[in-house]
């Protein structure tokens, strides 16, 4: 029996320390969840756009922007289990009424915003995962909040 609870025990921990794998886009080390002034310098990010590491304590409200808004801002949505819904309008020349649609069905999970340095037309952000598109897909884009929103340091009521 006692050998049982120890294999049990060191395959839990054998498994927190392996990389996540499967599912929608890319896992990126934990950068952690520091609070920063407004324009303080920080280390760099290890992913574009951000996925965790440090922010501004004021998160970005939640819902549909037209203009850019700041990494340092965004991180601290995906820290209470939000997802960030980008798009580069130089590669994305539609409508973003179906981005606009889905937002509404995820109200206190999710922002919508324009980047320009986006390489591809669309880039989704959860806490420590990025995910990107070179079209709309909806079914895609609500497949990856389904599965990430609320999978964060913090979790905030829907």
């Amino acid at each position: 029996m006692t050998g049982a609870v120890g294999l049990m025990i060191g395959l839990a921990v054998w498994s927190k320390g392996q990389p996540e794998t499967g599912g929608l886009g890319t896992v990126y080390a934990n950068q952690g969840q520091e609070h920063i002034a407004v324009d303080a310098k920080h280390a760099a990010y290890n992913s574009f756009p951000a996925t965790s590491g440090p922010h501004v304590a004021q998160p970005q409200p939640w819902g549909v922007f037209g203009d850019e808004v700041p990494d340092e801002k965004l991180v601290h949505n995906l820290e209470h289990g939000g997802v960030v819904i980008q798009y580069n309008p130089r590669l994305y020349e539609g409508s973003i009424d179906s981005l606009i649609a889905i937002q509404k069905k995820y109200p206190n999970k999710t922002v919508v915003a324009p980047n320009r340095q986006l390489k591809n037309a669309f880039t989704l952000t959860a806490w420590r995962r990025l995910y990107t598109l070179d079209s709309l897909d909806e079914t895609k884009i609500t497949e990856f909040i389904e599965k990430y929103k609320n999978r964060a340091p913090e979790r905030f009521p829907d």
